[in-house]
């Protein structure tokens, strides 16, 4: 009886320390696989900091013109149009053009400087063609620059000529053998409902961040909006916005050509 009892003893003390040797061994096994798992997070978290977030492309080709979307052309995959203050002089915006390792140093750029107009425009040619997601992203970085009050994209057009079907620039009758690119200023013009009632419209500028520049002078209804580098989008996509709010009658953004060749 006393063997029995020795064996059923050690039956069950092998038995006890086979579980304790299991049990040991999953233990370990889920902490080296939570350490596992914790690596994983951490590696992801670290490709997630050393990759950089990239811009995503946000070009606007249409404007709303009579109530329907009017194309304005293809983007142009080697200028860009950049737009300063009058308060520079042309040596300053040399100076800061000739830093600009992406452009095209030898392409002879005009600095376009109206009077009528806070600032001076520039189309710059690209060193080589980029994407829609390379140029958002030159677009970007370039914001950045006190200089800078606004840096927008370019589309293509294969006519030279502006409003009055002469030339844009002067350079030749022929206005096929000119190269223009179209753009946009940082305004644009929105006609109210009622001008007496301007909540709508100081609403929407709240929102958006943008500016009230003037009310016309001849047409009380149209009021001139500024977008800066703080609103939510360029004038282009601000004159779009406003007008799908549906609060106005019109929204126009400033289109022009530029001459680049």
């Amino acid at each position: 009886m006393v063997e029995v009892e020795k064996n059923i003893l050690n039956k069950l003390t092998i038995f006890f320390y086979i579980c304790a040797v299991i049990f040991n061994f999953v233990r370990m096994k889920n902490i080296v696989l939570s350490f596992f798992v914790l690596g994983l997070i951490l590696s992801s978290c670290n490709e997630s900091v050393d990759k950089p977030i990239l811009d995503e492309c946000n070009f606007v080709n249409f404007k709303y013109y009579k109530g329907k979307k009017e194309v304005l052309g293809e983007m142009s995959n080697h200028y860009l149009l950049i737009g300063i203050k009058r308060t520079y002089t042309n040596e300053e915006i040399r100076e800061y053009i000739a830093k600009l390792d992406q452009f095209e140093q030898s392409f002879n750029y005009q600095i376009y400087d109206v009077a009528s107009y806070g600032f001076k425009e520039i189309p710059l040619q690209l060193k080589d063609s980029k994407t829609c997601n390379e140029i958002t992203q030159i677009i970007s970085k370039m914001k950045k620059d006190e200089i800078i009050s606004y840096v927008h994209y370019t589309m293509k057009t294969d006519d030279c000529s502006d409003l009055f079907w002469e030339p844009v620039g002067g350079i030749s009758n022929d206005k096929k053998a000119n190269l223009c690119v179209i753009s946009y200023g940082s305004e644009f013009s929105v006609k109210v409902i009622d001008e007496n009632d301007l909540t709508n419209l100081n609403k929407i500028i709240s929102k958006t961040n943008t500016e009230l520049v003037e009310q016309d002078k001849y047409m009380p209804k149209w009021f001139h909006i500024r977008a800066t580098k703080k609103s939510n989008g360029d004038a282009l996509e601000m004159a779009n916005y406003f007008y799908e709010t549906g609060l106005f009658e019109h929204s126009e953004p400033s289109i022009s050509k530029y001459l680049v060749k």
